[in-house]
């Protein structure tokens, strides 16, 4: 698991409790794509978005993901209009993990609040500062080597 806080890359801006990267695109819209620490929740297996044209308010779900064990939910960081969801991570939800900024990517959006919702997202560096403390959320609730005959048979 790769929890290199150096890895995030510093013309995204963040959506830290949804751990939820924002790239503000010229045309006013905006793409959005898990980070690359979402991979530690397991292998996705599923991602099932919400339809183009659907309107979503901060903090709702866009869609959601699913790997062998859990659904999570995808929340919207910022008010929105779904303009399209990524073909490719529908095809194949491994995408990312494998490539979290880049083929990876989860909607393309048009932000509805963006004046005042963009206060709420963190640039690199204070993502970075804000999830330094917060590390152990990534991090498997059970450490085998603490456990040495865990899953052994007899």
């Amino acid at each position: 698991m790769n929890l290199d806080l150096g890895s995030l890359p510093e013309h995204l801006l963040h959506a830290p409790e949804a751990d939820i990267w924002v790239c503000l695109e010229p045309d006013n819209s905006a793409t959005i794509g898990g980070t690359h620490l979402v991979a530690s929740h397991g292998q996705f297996m599923f991602f099932g978005p919400r339809p183009a044209g659907s309107a979503i308010a901060r903090e709702r779900s866009l869609g959601v993901m699913a790997t062998a064990m859990t659904a999570i939910a995808i929340h919207a960081p910022l008010s929105c209009t779904i303009i399209a969801a990524s073909q490719a991570v529908e095809r194949d939800a491994t995408l990312l993990a494998r490539d979290p900024y880049g083929a990876g990517w989860l909607f393309r959006i048009q932000p509805n609040a963006l004046a005042t919702e963009r206060t709420l997202l963190l640039d690199a560096i204070a993502y970075r500062a804000w999830l330094a403390p917060r590390l152990d959320r990534f991090k498997p609730p059970i450490d085998d080597e603490d456990r040495p005959n865990f899953g052994q048979f007899y």
